[in-house]
């Protein structure tokens, strides 16, 4: 199974002020600006997953519309466990992995529950990968078998095949 693993573009600064409610904080103009560079980008490199889940929090979702307008993504569904405040962490990003076994998938969501999961589906001891703002990982999963009774499960079960560092394609964090 293909996934993408996606952090979402620069947003606004914490600001109790200003966002006293933290799920509503926006990108900024320059983490859209940066953002949509990116997402043309993947358009040309990768076949569009056929699922992509997003966190409700606003800057997770305006970034999968981003993924959508300019890379041909399909439409977002929302999904509650890739918030940031979410307590499943990796636990629970990697059931919603399961129930979507088989198709390609794009998860846009926060730190660091994303780079505990991609440091946890290639096998390393966590966090060896960091996601900053507006990185891309790409992986293959392999749907892997652990424990008695054969319970599903992802550690080590993927090969990372890029990380799209924003900073690496002249796009700053």
């Amino acid at each position: 199974m293909r996934l993408f693993v996606v952090r979402h573009a620069r947003a606004e600064e914490r600001s109790d002020a200003q966002f006293p409610n933290d799920s509503q904080r926006p990108l900024t103009k320059q983490g859209i600006d940066e953002f949509t560079r990116l997402a043309r980008r993947l358009e040309r490199a990768w076949d569009a997953p056929a699922v992509v889940l997003a966190s409700r929090f606003e800057r997770a979702w305006q970034t999968a519309r981003i993924l959508r307008d300019e890379a041909k993504w399909p439409k977002a569904q929302r999904c509650e466990m890739l918030e940031a405040d979410h307590a499943g962490g990796i636990a629970a990003v990697e059931q919603a992995i399961l129930e979507h076994a088989g198709d390609s998938l794009a998860v846009v969501g926060h730190e660091p529950t994303l780079s505990e999961l991609v440091s946890h589906l290639i096998g390393t001891d966590l966090p060896s990968v960091v996601m900053r703002k507006g990185a891309v990982a790409v992986l293959d999963v392999a749907m892997t078998l652990r424990g008695a009774g054969d319970v599903p499960g992802l550690y080590g079960s993927a090969t990372l095949l890029a990380l799209v560092d924003p900073r690496a394609i002249g796009i700053r964090e």
